[in-house]
């Protein structure tokens, strides 16, 4: 029973840690609203890192991370992260 449940998150660990850092950003936003920037940044970062590892890591391994083909996938999550970090650039100037 453990090892069933140990093996479940190991497959999906990273789709946990984009989460976790996703609802930490929100957190954060919460708590500090007046450095929503910030969050917003960790925001484009998480979902970059989203895109790195379904990229790189086996369709066995990635979890609920994978939606459609792996190409596709990627380049949803790349083009969300730059566009996000470009919003929050472009709104810094």
């Amino acid at each position: 029973m453990q090892l069933q449940v140990r093996r479940r998150v190991r497959a999906q660990a990273p789709f946990l840690a984009i989460v976790l850092i996703v609802v930490a950003c929100f957190v954060y936003m919460s708590i500090e609203p007046g450095h929503w920037r910030r969050g917003t940044g960790a925001l484009g970062c998480a979902m970059l890192l989203a895109g790195l590892l379904r990229a790189t890591l086996p369709a066995t391994h990635i979890g609920l991370l994978a939606i459609r083909g792996r190409w596709w996938d990627t380049l949803c999550y790349l083009a969300l992260g730059a566009l996000i970090l470009i919003v929050d650039i472009r709104l810094r100037h």
